[in-house]
């Protein structure tokens, strides 16, 4: 695959894993628990665990939910993913 002006620069990575790492980076960085997040978000604890464990793959619905609380659009919410 060749990257393109896009995603040059960006980590061959599991896309699961760069996704975990930038939800746990942006959850921390609105200093809250994985606890307070679910409860703020609406999604269950484990589920976010997963998530930024990149055990779980995450769809569209859970894309536009995170990027909602976070008060941010999807597109900000995957840069650099």
């Amino acid at each position: 695959m060749n990257p393109t002006s896009e995603n040059d620069g960006v980590s061959r990575t599991n896309v699961a894993t760069r996704f975990g790492r930038r939800l746990r980076a942006l959850r921390e960085k609105a200093g809250l628990s994985q606890v307070e997040m679910a409860y703020r978000f609406g999604i269950d604890r484990g589920h976010i665990s997963e998530m930024e464990n990149g055990k779980r793959n995450v769809g569209l619905p859970m894309l536009e939910t995170l990027a909602d609380g976070f008060k941010m659009t999807i597109s900000e919410l995957t840069k650099g993913v």
